[in-house]
């Protein structure tokens, strides 16, 4: 940010050394900007006793010179710096202005190209124009960087550490909130309001709802969102419900490395599941997308297998083949033939166990599977740990076992059907219920029970043929 002050009078303008100041700091995590304004004051005191006119100030707050970003105020200082703009140049302390040594030189550069003196409250002046000045500097700059390297050094350490116990990064995470504790250390407990938040949204993906619908849901219930913006967008809604840390998984440096230290949201299943629908198109039980007919997208054409899409026919809404049209066919006629065949099948006295059942055999052995490859894994970490095993032992183990386990948790992730038809089959009123549905969980429901193919009717057909459409139940 630069920020130019009042003009003084010709005669002094002419009379006083034109000065910018640069100030940063490159942490200032509650965002007010007080470090920097104590080094604004500083340098402007410094410029007043000198006589010299501050003609720009320019600032980075929470901008880190070590991290290579880039920092605004700085690439504006060099700017004026090249335009023959600034006869000195002021800063707090030398490691203000740079704390890598490539950016060191382009500076030193452009103040000897241009005439300009280097002064800083806390080291006096850094005379560039001679070699031994530059010696001084290159010095201070190679400290800097050494300064900034050890920190960064201790501050991944701390994290790994941290990460190794299952201790959160420090940060309160939405869904959780922190307690104290007698020894002073703290741990994390659910926030009820908002875990609420994002097991409302795991079930409602669960029960067929698509992404938007989700997301309106929330909108239109003036539901607050996570990092205080007016509403909610598909992407937050997403990236909230598929945390790791919902069902109780550290993460270092996008890595499962174990449990954490706090009671998880969901369970591990459930949000394996809900990681199914949103991640793995192949096992998804409804798409995200808003369609606005029950069946356009979902049946199919039984001439050449294109999916139907909805057109007007004669001013009347049709199915219709959306690869060469094929077959055509009233919208209205086909939704209510599907409709009361699933409202009857769901209906049927054996529906609730049939369609309710929960996990299959095959998804509860992958489940058990997973589990106890991860055990195994945290096993050998522990042996690791205690020195009964070695490094390249520890490597050996994890080579094996992490594919195994990769591949465990994707049989588990196979989606049951369980919360999409919960309180629809074998309800007493099931055509109450399903008249209560969304648009989305309707769709969810066709494509979980059947698939729908339209054939062509019988030449001179003038009614609609429910025989020319074949249903399949899955």
């Amino acid at each position: 940010m630069t920020t130019s002050l009042p003009q003084p009078s010709r005669r002094a303008v002419a009379d006083q050394p034109r000065a910018a100041v640069y100030c940063r700091i490159s942490d200032d995590r509650h965002g007010l900007g007080l470090g920097v304004e104590r080094q604004r004051q500083d340098c402007h005191g410094l410029a007043e006793r000198n006589g010299w006119r501050v003609v720009a100030t320019h600032t980075d707050n929470d901008v880190s010179a070590y991290s290579g970003k880039v920092r605004p105020g700085y690439v504006e200082l060099m700017r004026s710096i090249e335009a023959g703009q600034v006869d000195v140049v002021v800063a707090w302390d030398p490691d203000r202005l740079h704390r890598s040594p490539a950016e060191l030189e382009g500076f030193i550069a452009a103040v000897e190209g241009a005439g300009v003196q280097v002064v800083s409250v806390q080291a006096g002046t850094v005379d560039l124009s001679t070699a031994a000045g530059r010696l001084v500097a290159r010095m201070l700059g190679n400290i800097a960087r050494h300064e900034s390297e050890h920190k960064s050094e201790r501050v991944r350490r701390v994290m790994q550490q941290r990460a190794e116990s299952g201790r959160s990064h420090g940060r309160r995470a939405y869904g959780w909130t922190r307690e104290h504790t007698a020894d002073g250390t703290g741990r994390e407990a659910i926030a009820p309001s908002e875990a609420a938040v994002v097991r409302r949204i795991a079930d409602a993906l669960l029960s067929g709802e698509s992404l938007r619908a989700v997301t309106a849901a929330l909108n239109s219930d003036s539901v607050p969102t996570p990092t205080g913006v007016p509403e909610w967008g598909k992407n937050m809604v997403r990236a909230l419900v598929l945390r790791e840390r919902n069902a109780g998984l550290r993460v270092h440096r996008g890595e499962v490395v174990g449990d954490g230290a706090w009671e998880p949201i969901l369970p591990r299943d459930r949000w394996e599941q809900v990681r199914a629908v949103l991640t793995d198109p192949a096992r998804k039980t409804s798409t995200g997308t808003a369609a606005a007919h029950l069946l356009s997208g979902i049946a199919h054409c039984g001439v050449c297998g294109a999916r139907l899409r909805v057109a007007q026919n004669r001013g009347v809404p049709s199915y219709r083949c959306s690869a060469n049209g094929c077959v055509i066919r009233r919208k209205e006629d086909l939704d209510h033939l599907v409709t009361e065949l699933v409202i009857a099948r769901l209906g049927a006295p054996d529906a609730a166990d049939l369609f309710t059942t929960s996990d299959s055999p095959e998804r509860v052995a992958a489940v058990a599977e997973a589990d106890q490859l991860r055990a195994r894994l945290d096993e050998a970490a522990d042996q690791y740990a205690d020195g009964l095993i070695d490094g390249r032992m520890l490597e050996r183990i994890t080579a094996r076992l992490r594919p195994q386990l990769t591949e465990a948790e994707a049989r588990s992730r196979l989606v049951d059907s369980a919360p999409l038809l919960d309180g629809l089959a074998g309800a007493p009123d099931v055509r109450g219920v399903w008249n209560g549905l969304s648009l989305s969980r309707r769709r969810a429901v066709v494509e979980t029970l059947m698939t729908v193919t339209l054939n062509r009717t019988r030449r001179g057909a003038r009614t609609f043929d429910p025989e020319a459409v074949a249903i399949t139940w899955r």
